[in-house]
């Protein structure tokens, strides 16, 4: 039997997005290489067909939701039961705690249990420290910590820097065939097939993180002296705030919002540019994706991820977080088939071939080893 091959994964809510995404081709892959794994999330979670569709369960693993004998609604109810139940398995059973999600659930339960944590930070480490008792409570907490794994350099500084903690680099997995293979589906939308237009996407949820307020003001300046259109691929809860924001500021013609695909790769491939407008990443898996199709990127440089992946600046373009009128300026001003442009694309391209592959397990395979 392998050291630590029994892993017990605590990921109570199941989002769609580049997170869930990662954590389930991990997990489907150390499967097949002989380990013992159990799943801990919410029960509405284990039925959704949606997501069974789109991030399907190895046979291999075992689900475990909360057992109790009434329902809730109530998020942080949810939290906290998938708490007890990861609480009652790791009482039973010496597994090595592994979180994507509720870190310090996870780092809490292992000090009650007497069993090891990994935990994967997804957030830029700058968000927690907007006071001294927030800033020195998850400080006490991760050090708790057996491994810490972030996502990128830019991120292990961060942590190095707020918290003086160390951390590992684990990267996501990317599989760029697969994507490409997808941005190739035949695809009838009128909505960009004007060629004069330049044509901008942004793929992600509808959330005030991703700060889309700022792209539609940018946008709005934008389309007073250049043909543009926007498109928007997602769902979330600042739905009906940009929504109204595109009927007042009558951008509908140029604007349009459609419900999150399991496949926006064929709309991404018939797009000019992609801009992410986010207040705070975890080094978004979307600039990968959209990598790997040589399409350009313009960014927010906020932390962390977009700067590391766009070399600075060299790879893409970068601009303060919520300054449109720096935006604005950017899209203005672009020229997509110029040489120094394309520089910029293939650039990211090469960056991302060579840094980022479709399996990550054994990599993580060896940090478990470490354990």
């Amino acid at each position: 039997m392998k050291k630590n091959n029994k892993l017990v994964f605590f990921y109570p809510s199941i989002e769609i997005g580049g997170l869930t995404k990662n954590l389930f081709s991990l997990v489907n892959s150390l499967s097949k290489k002989n380990y013992h794994i159990y799943f801990i999330t919410f029960k509405d979670n284990k039925n959704n067909k949606t997501l069974k569709k789109l991030y399907p369960f190895s046979r291999k693993i075992k689900i475990l939701t909360p057992k109790y004998f009434f329902f809730t609604n109530n998020r942080y109810l949810k939290y906290f039961f998938c708490f007890l139940t990861l609480i009652t398995f790791c009482l039973k059973n010496k597994y090595l705690i592994i979180s994507f999600q509720s870190n310090v659930l996870s780092i809490l339960a292992g000090i009650l249990t007497n069993n090891k944590v990994i935990i994967r930070c997804n957030t830029a480490p700058s968000k927690y420290i907007s006071s001294y008792i927030k800033k020195f409570f998850f400080k006490l907490v991760y050090s708790r910590a057996d491994k810490i794994l972030v996502t990128s350099f830019d991120f292990q500084k961060e942590i190095k820097k707020y918290f003086n903690l160390k951390s590992i680099v684990h990267r996501q997995s990317l599989d760029a065939l697969k994507i490409k293979k997808k941005s190739k589906e035949k695809i009838n939308f009128k909505f960009f097939q004007k060629y004069k237009y330049l044509k901008i996407i942004n793929v992600g949820r509808l959330t005030d993180q991703k700060d889309l307020i700022t792209l539609l003001k940018a946008f709005q300046k934008l389309i007073k002296i250049r043909k543009a259109r926007l498109l928007m691929v997602g769902n979330g809860t600042d739905y009906e705030k940009i929504s109204n924001f595109i009927y007042k500021n009558n951008l509908k013609d140029n604007v349009k919002i459609i419900n999150f695909q399991t496949n926006p790769y064929k709309y991404i491939s018939l797009s000019d540019i992609k801009v992410l407008s986010s207040k705070f990443e975890g080094n978004p898996n979307i600039l990968l994706e959209i990598a790997c199709l040589k399409k350009l990127i313009i960014s927010s440089n906020c932390k962390v991820g977009p700067s590391e992946i766009l070399q600075r600046g060299k790879g893409g373009l970068l601009y303060k977080v919520g300054d449109y009128n720096k935006l604005y300026n950017l899209l203005k001003n672009v020229k997509i088939n110029d040489i120094y442009t394309k520089k910029k694309v293939n650039l990211t391209y090469n960056y991302v071939k060579i840094n980022f592959k479709k399996d990550i397990s054994d990599t993580f395979i060896n940090i478990l080893k470490e354990i």
